[in-house]
């Protein structure tokens, strides 16, 4: 996912708390915990938290924020995968979680010309999200074109919760993680493997307000 050239368009980072680092449950190695004001999850401890705003097609404000490893290409900044959360309005409906999936798809696959990636997108499927039931949608991106330095397919992970905002009134926390699958120049660092991205996802927990 290119820092620097994807084509979306004004989100700022909202601030965050890094509470540490522990090993996962399934042992895989050191995790950091990252809580938002609604939602709390685990980040392999080696990728990198805040950074630059995250920008998106939809005008959310992203927080908690996590970057995989980093590496440049063509006078541009990348990295392998990419960890955020926004807060939606109780007013949007578990329904639109596709066409967001799809969107950030998009979104984080598009190079420098413009190109439209393809994406396919599952349907949404319920997830137990620490007693709430949640939404996830999965969908894969493969580039139209290949630059040599963006990747050329990437998974994106999309979980919506209900929540209550920090207004008290209802809303939805949700989750975006992704992780490329192919491409990127040969010098770039390993992507994240499959079962760290579905463990961000199953370490999600709503946090009580």
């Amino acid at each position: 996912m290119a820092v620097g050239a994807v084509v979306l368009a004004g989100l700022g980072v909202g601030s965050y708390l890094l509470i540490g680092s522990r090993t996962d449950a399934a042992g895989a190695g050191p995790v950091a915990a990252i809580q938002t004001p609604v939602l709390s999850y685990d980040v392999p401890a080696d990728w990198t938290q805040g950074g630059d705003p995250l920008t998106n097609p939809f005008g959310l404000d992203f927080t908690g924020v996590a970057r995989g490893p980093e590496y440049s290409c063509g006078g541009r900044s990348f990295v392998r995968g990419i960890v955020a959360s926004a807060v939606l309005p109780g007013t949007v409906a578990l329904t639109s979680v596709p066409a967001l999936t799809q969107g950030l798809a998009q979104a984080l696959y598009t190079p420098p010309d413009g190109s439209r990636p393809d994406v396919t997108a599952g349907a949404a499927r319920p997830i137990d999200v620490g007693g709430v039931q949640g939404t996830l949608v999965e969908a894969t991106a493969r580039t139209a074109t290949d630059d040599g330095c963006l990747a050329t397919a990437g998974t994106v992970l999309v979980l919506a919760v209900p929540t209550t905002g920090t207004d008290g009134k209802p809303a939805m926390a949700v989750l975006l993680v992704n992780g490329d699958d192919a491409g990127g120049p040969p010098e770039a660092p390993p992507s994240p493997s499959r079962a760290a991205l579905d463990a961000i996802v199953a370490s999600a927990r709503p946090v009580t307000i």
